[in-house]
């Protein structure tokens, strides 16, 4: 079920006929070209012009936050159907990315990445660095020292 929170859509704030029309339009979405009504016929129905469910439709930030949750809903009654089509490829066709997505969605495979960097330079100088640095790969004070004579 989706979560109404999320949507941030305030049931009070509805105008008359809203609700309905918000339904419709979400049906409408869903619906193959055949059976689609057209704007006019929704607008026809609800009683009002087709320009106000328009209106609605494109501007109205509490009707479209509505209309997105009754979305979700429709989207959630289909979840089990998705799964069993996930889980169709992957058995059938070993599909790594049908895989990857079952494992995200379980909570086994995690996309966030955490790295720390610390930097244990402390204060030294460039010059200190560099020497340990050719110190370590063997080089010593042989190079550095050649350096300096240049």
């Amino acid at each position: 079920m989706a979560n109404k929170a999320r949507f941030k859509f305030d049931e009070t704030k509805f105008r008359p006929k809203q609700r309905e029309a918000a339904l419709m339009l979400v049906e409408r979405e869903f619906a193959t070209k055949e059976e689609r009504k057209s704007l006019q016929q929704i607008a026809d129905e609800l009683g009002m012009s087709r320009m106000g469910l328009y209106k609605w439709d494109k501007h109205d930030p509490n009707f479209i936050a509505y209309k997105n949750y009754l979305a979700s809903e429709v989207m959630d009654s289909h979840l089990s159907l998705v799964y069993s089509k996930l889980i169709e490829v992957i058995e059938k066709d070993g599909n790594t990315k049908g895989i990857e997505l079952f494992l995200k969605r379980i909570g086994d495979l995690d996309t966030k990445s955490e790295i720390s960097l610390t930097d244990n330079r402390g204060e030294e100088s460039f010059e200190d660095r560099k020497a340990a640095l050719l110190e370590r790969l063997g080089q010593g004070a042989t190079e550095s020292e050649a350096e300096g004579e240049n």
